[in-house]
């Protein structure tokens, strides 16, 4: 009988509270999971967290080998108690670099949005942040609260626990270089358009990487340069699918996206207004506005110039429609505006 009970206690404490061991699953039901440790009867995987409890019934299988963390090495019923969250979660991270290197496109919920961007959960269950510099406008669907969105693995820190994702598909710095020589600065190049958004236009082009794959690389043509015109609704004048014309005047590194214009395409109509009218030029024009001591005047229909409010007479008031003889002053080229100064019949006290 005392050799019975040494040998009883030898194998109930062959493990303690916190080891890791290996076995292998011998029942796999969402009522009972048990592992063979090697053990005096099966250890009983207690699992409470529901996501959890799913990840392992879709993950594993009968007669797979994990490893299990003991919480107790002999409950009441004689079982030791354990624990595979250990062990899925070195299967999730495993399985989330492999995503992050192939860049597999994957699903994700958005729980919340903060300040800088967005919280989100993956499939397995684990949380992560998308950022709003990389919420895509050429994506067919924006994060919302509630919604589903796709998303590529961008950064990720087992150690911070830290995931973030994108809903850009960066190009690294290899394909981006195959990008830039295959486009250049200057040329005139066909894109479609991906999303009009307040701040510009999206385009996306295609480019052949050094393996010969097929890929796209995003564009962005900003809102001062689709138009010399101000004010253009591009909304109204570009649409999603579209094929439109672009130059090419620059590349962003870092983001990896082509800087393009429209407005290049074509010569700048300020550049025969200034020819039309060089300084030292008189000419009629009607008043149209008058804000904040700045007068606009019409020199033609479309062409307007501005006599500052420091030019203006003190004894003077002009009146909108009202006619006067102006004198072109300077042209600031910069601002593209002409900069009048009024004809006056004789110099008012105080004049500048």
């Amino acid at each position: 009988m005392g050799a019975l009970l040494a040998k009883k206690t030898t194998a109930v404490s062959g493990f303690k509270k916190g080891d890791i061991v290996s076995g292998t699953i011998t029942k796999l039901t969402r009522s009972e999971i048990l592992v063979n440790i090697s053990g005096k009867t099966e250890a009983v995987v207690l699992e409470k967290d529901r996501q959890l409890l799913n990840n392992i019934l879709a993950a594993l299988n009968v007669g797979d080998t994990v490893t299990v963390t003991i919480l107790n090495p002999e409950s009441d019923t004689g079982n030791a108690v354990v624990s595979l969250r250990r062990f899925m979660d070195e299967k999730a991270w495993t399985h989330l670099g492999t995503l992050a290197k192939s860049q597999e496109q994957i699903q994700v919920n958005v729980l919340d949005v903060t300040k800088g961007g967005y919280l989100i959960r993956l499939p397995n269950g684990m949380n992560g942040f998308l950022p709003f510099s990389h919420v895509s406008p050429t994506a067919s669907t924006q994060p919302s609260v509630g919604k589903t969105v796709s998303a590529f693995l961008l950064d990720l820190k087992k150690e911070d626990n830290r995931i973030i994702v994108s809903q850009k598909q960066l190009l690294t710095d290899e394909e981006f270089t195959q990008v830039k020589k295959q486009y250049k600065k200057d040329s005139k190049e066909t894109a479609t358009v991906a999303a009009v958004t307040s701040f510009g236009v999206f385009v996306v082009l295609p480019f052949t990487t050094a393996k010969k794959e097929e890929k796209v690389v995003e564009g962005l043509i900003h809102q001062s340069q689709v138009s010399w015109e101000k004010g253009t609704d591009i909304a109204q004048v570009y649409q999603p699918g579209g094929s439109i014309d672009v130059k090419i005047i620059g590349f962003d590194d870092e983001g990896k996206r082509i800087d393009l214009s429209i407005k290049q395409l074509t010569e700048d109509p300020f550049e025969a207004i200034v020819k039309k009218y060089p300084v030292d030029t008189k000419v009629q024009g009607k008043v149209t506005k008058v804000s904040g001591g700045n007068v606009t005047v019409q020199l033609e229909e479309g062409i307007d110039g501005i006599i500052k409010k420091e030019k203006v007479p003190p004894t003077t008031m002009y009146e909108v429609g009202q006619s006067i003889t102006v004198l072109v002053s300077d042209i600031d080229t910069k601002y593209r505006t002409i900069n009048l100064s009024p004809v006056l019949l004789e110099k008012p006290m105080g004049y500048r």
